[in-house]
């Protein structure tokens, strides 16, 4: 159990580490995300405070005189109807900022007094000669794990509790028990210790798990705002390209046409979804692949440079005529959408065209 406690306390992240960073907003976020938490845990441990009294008077009706139980059992009950009777009005009021920090310090409250009153069960059952009865430490270690379980969002709500709950416990037993009290005694305290390191893990882990998510929160923002402006530039300009009178093709890295703007129809005089799936040898005349595979590795070597092509002859169909272009290329293999080399240009004059054709013929 030492060595299991040695290994928590070693992976509790320090203070500065937590905060380190954190605007004042994301701080403020935490302590409010972290009373939200004890917010949703107080029904729990209302519910099981009433429930163990109630366990706790039956099992002891005969080892205790009965009024002083009742009136125990009776200031257990009223305090749990006070912690329920807060809740309520907090959660009728909403889960604010403000309200939850309230709440906690409320809450934070009625379980120091709970523990108070839990506490007192002990010298009760001294007093009537119970110190010795096996249900006494078992239903104060099961209140104070329950505490942890129901708080443990809150380092200071666990404490408030299992103090005044442990610490009468444990000097009774060093006062009033015959048999082995002080050894009892120090393992209540030894288990005190470790309910309150155990608290403090437990709510420096929820730190973590809330400024992870945090984080997560901000990240996946601009995320949202970047996919949107990217969606946005890729909008425009698809408007852009579409409505250009240019033709713009882009060959994938096997050097097949994965993309044919509506102007390529005007350009080769065939629809330009048929230009789809084409590859440079059936597209660009034989004269011109070595010119358009030189220019291809040199745009291959300088990622995002605009290399020129002064001239180059293309046909849309496998007997058409060719036209000639003259362009720019442009290796945009590892952009995102496009993953390919982007052929923008226009056709030549009618007279250069003509010349430009003929010497490749």
């Amino acid at each position: 159990m030492i060595a299991e406690l040695q290994t928590a306390i070693s992976k509790v992240p320090s203070r500065k580490a937590r905060l380190q960073g954190l605007t004042q907003v994301e701080a403020v976020k935490v302590k409010v995300e972290r009373a939200a938490l004890l917010f949703r845990g107080a029904p729990v441990a209302v519910v099981a405070s009433a429930l163990n009294a109630l366990i706790t008077v039956a099992v002891a009706w005969n080892a205790v005189e009965r009024n002083t139980l009742l009136i125990w059992a009776g200031a257990i009950l009223a305090i749990a109807a006070l912690r329920a009777g807060l809740w309520l009005r907090y959660r009728v009021g909403g889960v604010g900022a403000r309200n939850m920090s309230n709440f906690a310090k409320l809450h934070i409250f009625f379980m120091g007094l709970n523990g108070m009153v839990w506490g007192a069960l002990a010298p009760i059952f001294a007093v009537h000669g119970a110190i010795d009865h096996a249900f006494l430490p078992f239903v104060i270690a099961g209140m104070t794990a329950a505490a942890i379980v129901s708080a443990g969002a809150s380092w200071r709500a666990v404490l408030a509790f299992n103090i005044p709950a442990l610490a009468p416990l444990a000097a009774t037993y060093a006062l009033a028990s015959s048999a082995n009290g002080v050894l009892i005694a120090t393992a209540v305290v030894f288990y005190g210790i470790s309910t309150a390191y155990l608290a403090l893990v437990t709510q420096r882990m929820i730190d973590r798990s809330i400024l992870l998510h945090t984080k997560n929160d901000k990240l996946l923002s601009v995320l949202r705002r970047r996919v949107d402006d990217a969606h946005t530039a890729e909008q425009r300009f698809r408007a852009l390209v579409e409505s250009s009178l240019d033709v713009t093709l882009i060959f994938s890295p096997e050097g097949k046409v994965i993309y044919a703007s509506p102007s390529a129809e005007r350009a080769f005089g065939v629809p330009a979804a048929l230009l789809l799936g084409k590859t440079t040898k059936e597209i660009v005349h034989p004269d011109d692949m070595p010119q358009f595979r030189a220019v291809g590795e040199k745009s291959l070597s300088q990622l995002g440079e605009v290399i020129a092509l002064p001239h180059v002859c293309m046909r849309g169909e496998k007997d058409g005529e060719y036209v000639a272009f003259s362009g720019r290329l442009t290796n945009m293999l590892y952009v995102p959408g496009v993953e390919g080399f982007v052929f923008a240009g226009g056709r030549l004059s009618e007279e250069a065209g003509r010349r430009h054709i003929h010497a490749a013929e």
